[in-house]
């Protein structure tokens, strides 16, 4: 379906389809989820330069000059909007980038040779929701596993994205391994009660989740980082020394001790580039920032 639409007017097919059903609209404006997500935020805290969304998919935003868009995008917006702003917020597709810059491991390339479009979104093969989960699962697959009969593998996790993020959350947020092991259990029981994991290989895992929750949350602060760095211009007087990142997604609102950490790492690489980058979650940014679009048109 994405290919059949390319180069339509969405504003004009949305109010197409609702004159159809009888429904009278006026669409004002039509915006993708990362630039809801900083327009949510920056309205009310000029600091906020950067937005980035971490959940099922990851992506972000920044505000800019004008004068960044290249020749080709300048040709196609409304000659007035040129004359009448000196910035605009720039959708960068973050999820795209990363191709032989960051460091794979097997498991990272098996997941990759799996996906129904291999090298599309290396970037959110390892930050995302969906795509940490089965990184971990691969890992306890080929450890804690492989010398387990069949018969004695937790229900699902032999299974392609049999794990959810929402169970290593659960896991790693629980500091008593006997109740990490229940919690792990009621979600992924084994077939043979008398195979049931031990602790030692309840602690293997907890510290296998937390490895890879972990990285992710690296390399989240990285690719903000790389933003902040590679495509914000210098501050100007009045901007303050932080820039605010206005932060929405399941990942970054809801796993256990992720925002902690993404944080955590944006002060020490931030810190070596002299930069002060400050996480701010943004609740229901899609709805917000629609409404900012609507009123700023």
């Amino acid at each position: 379906m994405g290919n059949d639409i390319i180069g339509w007017d969405l504003r004009t097919v949305f109010q197409q389809s609702c004159a159809d059903l009888g429904v009278n609209i006026d669409l004002r404006a039509v915006v993708n989820d990362s630039v809801a997500t900083i327009l949510s935020h920056m309205h009310t805290d000029r600091r906020c330069k950067i937005g980035v969304i971490v959940g099922t998919g990851v992506n972000a935003s920044v505000k800019v000059p004008i004068t960044c868009l290249d020749e080709e995008k300048l040709s196609r917006c409304n000659p007035r909007d040129l004359e009448r702003y000196v910035e605009c917020i720039l959708n960068t597709e973050l999820s795209m980038f990363g191709t032989d810059i960051l460091p794979r491991t097997r498991w990272d390339v098996e997941l990759d040779a799996a996906n129904e479009k291999p090298g599309f979104q290396p970037f959110e093969m390892m930050v995302s929701g969906r795509y940490i989960a089965e990184v971990a699962r691969y890992i306890v697959r080929d450890t804690v596993l492989k010398f387990r009969p069949s018969s004695a593998v937790p229900t699902g996790l032999d299974k392609l994205y049999g794990l959810d993020a929402s169970t290593m959350s659960v896991v790693e947020r629980e500091l008593d391994i006997h109740f990490a092991r229940q919690q792990f259990l009621a979600r992924h029981p084994c077939k043979e009660g008398r195979l049931s994991l031990t602790i030692e290989e309840m602690k293997f895992i907890r510290a296998a989740f937390y490895a890879v929750s972990s990285r992710a949350a690296a390399v989240v602060a990285a690719g903000i980082l790389a933003l902040a760095v590679s495509v914000l211009p210098p501050s100007t007087p009045g901007d303050g020394d932080e820039i605010v990142v206005a932060a929405t997604g399941s990942v970054i609102e809801k796993y256990s001790g992720f925002r902690l950490r993404v944080q955590e790492f944006l002060n020490l690489l931030g810190h070596r580039r002299g930069k002060k980058i400050v996480l701010a979650v943004t609740e229901d940014s899609s709805i917000w920032g629609a409404a900012v679009a609507a009123a700023i048109n």
